[in-house]
Formats: C-alpha cells, structure tokens, sequence
C-alpha cells in the first residue's frame, strides 16, 4: 500500500468513528423515550424507527440527494428564512455522507440500546434517588453503567457496518469522499484491477 491508499483507510475509519459517534448521540435518548415511554407512544416511535426499511437504502440515498442538492429541501429553508445568501454545499462531500449514513444506520444503534434499557429495574432509579442522588448523579453512577452492553453492542454494530458502506458514500460522496469500499468498486469496474481489489477486500 503507498501513501493513498492508507489515506483512504484511515479516512475510513475516521468517518465510521464519526457516524458511530453521531448515532450513539442522537440514539441514546431516543432509545430511552421508547424505553420509558407509554405502551402506545412507544409503538408509534418503534413503527417510525423500522419504517426505513421497507425501503431500499438505494431509494433512501437517491431521496436524501434531493433533499440537499442545492435546489433541495434543505437549500430552500434556509435561503427562504434568511438564515444563508447562498446555497450550502451539501453533496458530493463529507458533510452529505455523513448525514445519509447516520439517517441509515441510527435504528442498527437504538434497536440494542432499547433492548438493555427496556431491561433495567426502575426501582434501581428510585432508591438511587432515594439514597439522596440527584437526578445527574442517578443517570451517570446508575443508569449509563447499566446500559454499557447496549452502547458497546450499538457501537460495535454500527462502527462494522460503517466501515463496508458503499451505496451512500458512492451517491452522496460523488466520487469525493473515497471509502474503502468505494475504491474496491473503482478497482474493479474502471481498472480491471481484481487482484488488488481482492486484497483490500482482505484488508
């Protein structure tokens, strides 16, 4: 491997650190309001959480590269309430890569971290509180501890599937943001190169 193409791995993983990271953020509290919801409004969240899935994350992607292609949804929000003079750039770079892997992969981070919160004794909770901890010292000495194996399973899931991800980075990325799996699919189609290909399907 020269320097380029441990670029590309490295950006790789920094990219799935960041998506992991991201979803872990959004996920943790809305694993929690499915968790500590009431029987019908956690349905509801459930429902919208799987939702996604019915749909191709192809048709996902091409959807997402509407809504923030510069005459999207997103572009004309902004330039409608003054907020930006211009449209933004937000395809075919890392910004729109980002936000279309998080969108696809945010339900593989709440699904295990629903499953251990759904588990947890809310009398732990209440004797905590009981024993005079407030409502942080709960959280951060009872309640994360406690749901560690649903963030280490989220992560974990997340951080794997980043890495392999090719649909929406080849859309979204446009050929800039070079991930692995992108570069093993241009090793193969424009180059011919199948030998290599194989051997970063091996890395």
């Amino acid at each position: 491997f020269d320097g380029l193409y441990l670029r590309v791995l490295a950006d790789t993983f920094r990219i799935a650190l960041i998506v992991t990271l991201i979803t872990l953020i959004l996920g943790y509290p809305i694993a929690y309001f499915l968790a500590s919801a009431p029987p019908r409004w956690a349905t509801v969240g459930l429902v919208f959480l799987i939702l996604p899935f019915w749909t191709s994350v192809l048709i996902r992607t091409y959807a997402w590269s509407v809504i923030l292609g510069r005459n999207g949804v997103v572009n004309r929000l902004l330039l409608s309430s003054g907020v930006v003079d211009e449209p933004l750039r937000l395809l075919n770079n890392e910004i729109g890569v980002l936000i279309g892997m998080v969108h696809v992969l945010l339900p593989y981070m709440v699904f295990p971290l629903y499953a251990v919160m759904k588990r947890q004794d809310p009398t732990l909770l209440l004797a905590s509180q009981g024993l005079g901890a407030s409502g942080p010292q709960t959280f951060w000495r009872v309640y994360l501890p406690l749901t560690v194996p649903g963030i280490l399973a989220g992560t974990t899931l997340v951080f794997v599937l980043s890495l392999g991800f090719f649909i929406t980075p080849a859309v979204l990325g446009g050929g800039k943001v070079m991930m692995i799996a992108v570069l093993i699919e241009q090793q193969v189609r424009e180059l011919s190169n199948w030998q290599f290909a194989a051997a970063l399907s091996t890395v």
